[in-house]
């Protein structure tokens, strides 16, 4: 099972983000990835084997990703991932993490009047060219076949050099 639904939060930073904006983002980022994740661990359990990636962000490394619930979020994701191929694991069950730095994606029309002081902070994190969804792809592939089978509670960063600087 691959989770892969994501939103932006405009880089508000905590200063400013509102409950329901910060409510929204953790809803999506967060919450829906433990739901689904919960459903199929059930059944993974009942197989006896099971894969999950999750898609998480170097949003969820470091704090200059994003605004305060969009990092908040994929950290919280990239802790669920660890927590939950450390449980289930010994059962056959591998969890591991996509860490995307800038992709092309829909994701970015989530973004609608992005926050200056947010920016600002992305903005001394330097640059790195964007990904395509489909490079993304390729390493949840990677993670869920047969030849990723030691790898479990890994965060796989696919961010084109961005966190090398």
């Amino acid at each position: 099972m691959v989770n892969n639904a994501g939103i932006m939060d405009n880089f508000i930073p905590v200063g400013e983000i509102t409950n329901e904006h910060w409510e929204r983002v953790l809803g999506v980022n967060l919450n829906g990835p433990m739901y689904a994740s919960r459903a199929a661990i059930r059944i993974m359990l009942d197989k006896g084997k099971g894969v999950i990636v999750n898609n998480a962000s170097v949003g969820g490394l470091f704090g200059a990703r994003g605004g305060a619930a969009y990092v908040a979020s994929k950290h919280g994701l990239i802790g669920l991932t660890k927590n939950t191929a450390a449980v289930y694991g010994p059962k056959g069950i591998r969890v591991n993490a996509i860490a995307p730095g800038g992709v092309n994606t829909a994701i970015g029309g989530t973004i609608t009047a992005p926050n200056q002081l947010g920016m600002e902070a992305i903005g001394r994190a330097g640059n790195a060219p964007m990904g395509e969804a489909e490079e993304i792809a390729y390493a949840a592939l990677f993670l869920a076949s047969d030849d990723a089978s030691f790898i479990n509670g890994a965060v796989l960063t696919a961010d084109g050099g961005w966190t090398a600087h």
